[in-house]
């Protein structure tokens, strides 16, 4: 039978290097509760285990702030030594972190991976899972993408590949608001593999006819577009897909 432990050492606890950043605006909620007499500390205790005579937080970070901040006792529970990607899948199956924290717990652990994923989202601003997926390979579904990512599990494979599409993109199409949508990238490395679009000749045309490029619902009608604006005024038409 699980029992329920409390103290008001505050001292017997530590936070696991990795876990997420605290949420103010989550602890003053829980505090705004306890202060309108709704204290439901003792029903939730936090989840720890024993290491060098310290109770490590697996779970229960902002509860146990709460706590300390309004000098209550801490109720826990004492589990098994977990690793931070355990934690991390822990979090992930109740849906708690969102995606900045489990990038921000494998960078933290070390993972290379990780470390390079965060630099190209620094260096091109293109949403996180659209730069896994192509970091990673489109052969992979995004769903599988996301499941990998938060296990720990996401891999480089494209690095370079990634970089100078994302980069192409950026020349032709970073005036449009929707220059990071998935689709135009998948049309682009498609057209990129294909070998045949002069890049310079399609970034002029763009740059004389902007206003003839907008927002597709899918890759096949962005490449009908950059077709379009290719061909603008040619005495014949080039196919370049």
């Amino acid at each position: 039978m699980i029992q329920i432990e409390s103290t008001t050492d505050y001292s017997k606890f530590a936070t696991i290097t990795g876990n997420r950043n605290l949420n103010e605006k989550k602890i003053q909620r829980i505090i705004d509760d306890i202060d309108n007499g709704l204290n439901l500390l003792p029903l939730c205790p936090i989840i720890v285990y024993k290491e060098n005579d310290r109770l490590m937080i697996v779970d229960g970070q902002h509860r146990f702030e709460v706590s300390k901040r309004c000098d209550h006792p801490i109720h826990y529970v004492e589990g098994q030594n977990l690793s931070l990607q355990q934690i991390a899948r822990l979090n992930s199956r109740q849906e708690k972190w969102t995606q900045k924290d489990f990038l921000r717990c494998y960078i933290r652990v070390g993972i290379q991976d990780y470390k390079i994923l965060n630099k190209v989202l620094e260096e091109f601003r293109i949403p996180l899972t659209t730069t896994m997926s192509f970091l990673m390979g489109n052969s992979s579904s995004v769903r599988n993408v996301n499941d990998l990512f938060k296990a720990g599990e996401f891999k480089v494979n494209h690095l370079e590949e990634t970089k100078e599409l994302f980069k192409l993109n950026n020349s032709l199409f970073g005036r449009y608001v929707f220059s990071t949508d998935r689709n135009l990238l998948n049309a682009l490395q498609r057209i990129v593999k294909k070998g045949l679009c002069d890049f310079d000749v399609l970034r002029t045309k763009i740059s004389k006819n902007p206003m003839m490029m907008d927002k597709q619902t899918n890759y096949k009608n962005y490449i009908l577009n950059i077709e379009k604006i290719y061909n603008h005024r040619n005495n014949s038409r080039v196919i370049i897909y």
